[in-house]
């Protein structure tokens, strides 16, 4: 609004510059008088400008709460249903947008307050003029058409007077909006390339966990002294309790967090040397709760790899056991999905997403539960065909099932941090009661 109305408010201000010379060229005393109310239109400017940008600034981050209520409620309205918290939800809506009235009718009696100044303010001048102007004229100093054309012209500088105050109310809704945009915009991303960050070139995926140590924001220490090797074209399973680090290790590689001390280290390269875009483009990651666009089946696919075949696409499907379920649907690989492909089970998103990353053909490959949604039948078929990709890639699979450790030649458990067994799968059971105290749990949780 403000970017719209402000332009036709300055033309009709710089109308007013020029009625303001016509009327300088009539009489210089009388164009003064008429702008004798000047000082008192900045002062009550200014006082309006600090009392409505607080308001402003209110409004704006009230709405903002309103939004997001309704955002998290249409997004989450499976667990608001399933915990039969309708009404609960109504009354907070309903609660946020009586804090959002409250904020328009304070933002009303503020304009009620300071409106009849800049409106009326204006014609105390044109009052002055007609005053003044009359007792010249019977005083012989002005003809009556100069004052006609006086007046006239007056009338032409009151409109931006008017509008001024209009402006000063935009402007301050603009300024509190802009604010919080920019906020976001301007908000600096805490992993960048390094200085003289180079691309990975023929990566090959020998990957070194160098004494890493790394813990979040609030303090809370995830891996403490992890250290691990993992050859290239090796396939390893890491095992762990909940809260042990598994999904933050996945994390490390790809840079979405960086190590507190340690290293991460690809072919030998420290993954902070190395470009994002490279990085990334070398190591896929399938979590376990997966995010599709609303888009095409094949689209979601595709999408790191646009430039894909149908025939591309079909195999990679083919490979995440996917085919079969995509050809049942009304329009196939074109069936288009609902918002984060909840039209779809979450077994059949993890399959997409699985397909999505098997297309980029990424020479690291980090499979973080990425069936956890998946029956052991699929499963198994999934697995099947996965086997002969897996031989071709560096891959860690981040495990709870059996049936998953199984794929991996080598397994890493992991407590509190840091490696405390590593070796094949029977090595660990018949060494470590921690190990089958795990896949124990993890048995009876599926059950």
């Amino acid at each position: 609004m403000y970017s719209t109305f402000a332009p036709l408010i300055m033309v009709q201000c710089s109308i007013g510059v020029i009625a303001f010379a016509f009327m300088l060229s009539i009489d210089a005393w009388l164009a003064l008088i008429a702008l004798s109310i000047m000082p008192a239109m900045y002062f009550i400017g200014i006082r309006m400008r600090r009392a409505l940008f607080p308001i402003s600034w209110i409004t704006q981050a009230r709405l903002a709460d309103v939004a997001t209520i309704v955002d998290e409620n249409i997004n989450g309205v499976r667990v608001v249903k399933s915990f039969a918290q309708e009404e609960a939800e109504i009354n907070r809506l309903a609660d946020a947008a009586e804090r959002v009235a409250w904020a328009y009718v304070k933002d009303a009696e503020f304009r009620g307050k300071w409106s009849p100044w800049v409106q009326n303010l204006p014609q105390v001048g044109l009052a002055l003029v007609l005053f003044f102007g009359g007792w010249m004229v019977l005083d012989g100093h002005l003809g009556i058409g100069a004052i006609f054309a006086f007046n006239a012209y007056l009338l032409m500088l009151q409109a931006p007077f008017m509008m001024l105050g209009q402006l000063v109310m935009m402007g301050q809704r603009a300024k509190a909006s802009a604010e919080r945009i920019f906020e976001v915009l301007d908000e600096s991303p805490e992993i960048v390339d390094r200085p003289g960050a180079f691309d990975l070139q023929d990566v090959k995926g020998t990957l070194d966990f160098n004494h890493v140590r790394f813990e979040y924001e609030n303090g809370a220490e995830i891996l403490t002294d992890f250290d691990a090797h993992i050859a290239a074209g090796e396939t390893v399973a890491i095992v762990g309790r909940t809260g042990s680090g598994k999904s933050t290790i996945a994390r490390l590689i790809t840079r979405f967090y960086d190590v507190a001390d340690g290293a991460v280290c690809i072919d030998g390269t420290d993954v902070r040397d190395a470009t994002l875009s490279s990085l990334r483009a070398n190591v896929g990651v399938v979590l376990d709760e997966p995010f599709l666009f609303s888009i095409s089946i094949s689209g979601n696919i595709a999408y790191g790899n646009p430039d894909a075949t149908i025939e591309e696409i079909e195999a990679a499907a083919r490979a995440a056991n996917a085919h079969e379920f995509i050809e049942r649907l009304p329009e196939g690989y074109d069936t288009v999905i609902g918002e984060r492909g909840y039209t779809l089970s979450g077994g059949q998103r993890q399959r997409i997403a699985i397909a999505r990353t098997l297309l980029v053909n990424p020479p690291v490959l980090v499979l973080d539960d990425a069936t956890s949604a998946i029956d052991v039948h699929v499963e198994a078929g999934i697995y099947a065909a996965l086997r002969e990709l897996l031989v071709q890639r560096t891959t860690i699979v981040i495990a709870h099932r059996i049936s998953t450790i199984a794929l991996a030649s080598r397994v890493i458990l992991l407590d509190e941090g840091r490696v405390i067994a590593t070796g094949t799968h029977e090595e660990l059971l018949g060494q470590s009661p921690l190990y089958s105290e795990i896949l124990a749990q993890t048995t009876r949780a599926h059950d």
